[in-house]
């Protein structure tokens, strides 16, 4: 298992549809077993965006630590087990927060709510593989 993003993969992410972001991000955090984001503290990281609450997070340190130094100087990376991401952080998300998948610099990331990433990532494990309907 490998836990860096090959070159091409990380050159090709500025130009990822929303779409190819999230198919991105769900493919590498399953075969990882772990999900990136930013924690202030001991919180994770949120920023506004649209009128909502966002949580960026990511498939890679690299990309995480890009955030971070780029755009998000208060924020450092930070990694945790996808068990924990998806029975103890996804369910406890208040209501009203949104995810933003594989943000990079300057280009917005796929925005899904917590519930229905939980929903992909279940459907996936129960599979499995990776299948994402609609």
């Amino acid at each position: 298992m490998r836990f860096e993003p090959y070159e091409s993969e990380y050159a090709a992410v500025p130009t990822m549809t929303s779409r190819e972001r999230l198919d991105y991000f769900l493919l590498r955090a399953f075969e990882t077993e772990e999900v990136w984001g930013l924690k202030a503290g001991h919180q994770w990281w949120s920023h506004e965006l649209h009128g909502d609450r966002c949580i960026p997070l990511w498939a890679y340190r690299r990309y995480a630590l890009d955030a971070a130094l780029d755009e998000w100087h208060d924020g450092r990376p930070d990694s945790i087990s996808m068990e924990y991401f998806l029975y103890q952080v996804l369910p406890s998300l208040p209501a009203g927060v949104v995810l933003e998948i594989m943000p990079s610099r300057g280009h917005e990331g796929c925005l899904i709510t917590p519930q229905r990433l939980l929903s992909i990532f279940e459907g996936m494990l129960e599979a499995g593989e990776y299948r994402i309907e609609g």
